[in-house]
Parts: C-alpha cells; sequence; structure tokens
C-alpha cells in the first residue's frame, strides 16, 4: 500500500511474494473449493462465499494487472491496455486490502489463537481471565481504522473517483504501516464480530439436481 514511500522495487518484491503466498494459500485449501460443489449454504456460509470471492477477483486483477504494466509479459506493449491494467491494478489493490482483512476476520478466532501461544504466560493469562479487554481494544483499533479509512480516503480510490493515489513524502513509513494496519483492524473487527450476529440456522439454501428448496 505504500510504494512510494517504500520504492518501486520493495514494492515489487513485496508484491510478488504475496501473490506466491496466496497461490499457496489456495492450493492448501482446495478442499474449500470442491465443498462449494455441494450447494449446501447457510447464511454464514454465504458470506464467506462473498468475501472469499472477491479476495479471489482482487488478487486475480492484482496478478494479471501486474503482469502486463511492469512488462513481465513479452511482446505486449498497447497503451491503453497498459492505463486500464494500471486501472484494473489501482481498483484490486484498494478492493483486496478491505476483503483480506474481512477474510482474516472470519478466521480471527483461529489466528488470535495462534497469536495467544506466542505471547508471555502473564499477558495470556490476563487475556484470558478478562476476554472484555479483547472486545475494548478491537473497538479501540476500529474506531482509529475508521479516521485512518476517510483520512486516506480510500473510497475514492475503491470507486474510481481519484485516479492517482496521493502520498505525502514527509510522512513517517511507519506511521502510515501503522495506520493501515489499523485499517486492516477495522475490517477484522467488523467481521469478526458481525459474523456472531448472524444465527447460523437463519437461513438455508440448498440446491440438488431435481429440485431446489429454500426455507
Amino acid at each position: 500500500m505504500s510504494y512510494s514511500l517504500i520504492g518501486i522495487k520493495i514494492h515489487e518484491y513485496i508484491g510478488i511474494a504475496l501473490c506466491i503466498l496466496f497461490i499457496i494459500h489456495c492450493f492448501n485449501h482446495q478442499k474449500y473449493y470442491y465443498s462449494l460443489f455441494h450447494f449446501k449454504f447457510n447464511l454464514q456460509k454465504i458470506i464467506f462465499f462473498i468475501i472469499n470471492l472477491g479476495t479471489l477477483i482482487s488478487m486475480l486483477g492484482l496478478i494479471i494487472s501486474s503482469l502486463i504494466f511492469l512488462d513481465y509479459i513479452p511482446n505486449i506493449y498497447d497503451i491503453n491496455l497498459i492505463n486500464f491494467a494500471r486501472i484494473i491494478h489501482l481498483l484490486s489493490t484498494y478492493w483486496g486490502f478491505c476483503f483480506i482483512s474481512l477474510h482474516c476476520g472470519l478466521h480471527w478466532k483461529m489466528i488470535y489463537n495462534l497469536i495467544l501461544k506466542r505471547l508471555p504466560i502473564a499477558i495470556n493469562k490476563i487475556l484470558q481471565a478478562f476476554p472484555k479487554i479483547n472486545l475494548i481494544l478491537s473497538l479501540i483499533i476500529a474506531f482509529y481504522g475508521l479516521n485512518s479509512f476517510l483520512h486516506y480516503d480510500l473510497l475514492s480510490y475503491m470507486f474510481y473517483q481519484n485516479n492517482f493515489v496521493f502520498f505525502d513524502p514527509t510522512q513517517s513509513l511507519l506511521l502510515f504501516i501503522l495506520d493501515y494496519i489499523s485499517i486492516s483492524g477495522l475490517f477484522i473487527t467488523l467481521a469478526h464480530y458481525g459474523l456472531k450476529l448472524i444465527p447460523i440456522s437463519d437461513f438455508k439454501f440448498c440446491l440438488k439436481k431435481d429440485n431446489i428448496h429454500i426455507s
């Protein structure tokens, strides 16, 4: 997200690493894609599907657009195609950032448990003894993230109202990263706690070979 502050080469290397990790992640969870053909959904699974699909489309947009306008595909140089790829890259970046954060929020319990195991025992015991601390910290991060989301005007990039990203060259890279971590925290909090508000049995959709049943 901070390519102007870290330099284009580092931006490329981190982007390549992200794409490789994404492909590995999809490969390791290929059973999820097979499970979609069972056609048994409830409301929570539909939300999972929408967020996962948004993440997949965004990442494919990032990968394909990067290959085009960073000249990784030989013998392709069309100014209109390159401009189009730049637009797709911009949209995929900001939508992908939000979808990936939401995706992490859906699996936050698992991620949080992994974090707990690596924290000092004293802090671990305090967090487990006072679970409301997690909620309070989440809300603080979410409110700060909302402020950062509005400050950086992410909606204008997500809906292509601005086609060039503005960076303040005097801004601290560390503070920039912390701001974007807080934005990610906002979407993680929305997904994690929002999912708890949705009853699993509220809506079921089953698609079979011979009939469709909605209850």
